[in-house]
């Protein structure tokens, strides 16, 4: 609902786009592909190339824990903060890391997680309470896009009958431009004024 708080990565709340990111990522000329804008900003871009190593420290503003879930990897924790007695934290990196998809992030603490690049796709990260999700606690990791599109994934037909029959396009950057890739007039910049949840 309009007035609802939200939730951010970067400063940025999530916002679904008008063109989903993975049919924005498999339209896009060469010369865009790896432009986060086309994309939209308000889905939180992150492009990565293959091969690189991601580290990422999560900071959790909030007083609650968040149980934050990585899609397409399994990360190594290299560090989280201490969440009181019963949930201690590391405090040096550990010779062998755990690995996870979901870990949780205590009130006011952080967590460094890495990963290899090396499963070409488009990725979510978001808190794994779905109402968080909701609310645009989420970012999108763009992964080795050319290694992506030359692999020419195959997408089920009912996905694409999904995106017909609720008038989703497939084509184009985020707000639905095939023809100016850089044109952004029209995307989905603000959360949704009646719908949350």
């Amino acid at each position: 609902m309009q007035g609802s708080t939200r939730g951010y990565f970067n400063g940025i709340t999530y916002v679904a786009q008008k063109v989903p990111t993975l049919y924005s990522a498999l339209s896009a000329p060469a010369n865009v592909l790896t432009n986060p804008t086309v994309y939209g900003q308000a889905c939180n871009p992150i492009i990565i190339p293959y091969g690189g190593i991601v580290e990422l420290v999560v900071d959790n503003h909030d007083d609650r824990p968040h149980p934050f879930h990585l899609h397409g990897h399994n990360f190594q924790v290299i560090s989280r903060s201490s969440g009181g007695a019963n949930f201690p934290g590391l405090s040096t990196t550990p010779a062998f890391p755990m690995r996870r998809d979901t870990v949780i992030v205590y009130g006011q603490g952080s967590a460094t997680l890495r990963f290899r690049a090396d499963n070409p796709g488009v990725h979510l990260f978001h808190c794994h309470t779905e109402w968080h999700v909701e609310s645009g606690m989420t970012a999108t990791f763009l992964e080795a896009l050319p290694e992506l599109v030359a692999s020419a994934p195959y997408i089920p037909v009912s996905h694409r009958d999904t995106c017909t029959n609720h008038g989703i396009p497939r084509k184009g950057n985020a707000a639905g431009n095939s023809i100016n890739w850089l044109n952004m007039t029209g995307a989905n910049n603000d959360p949704p004024a009646n719908y949350w949840g």
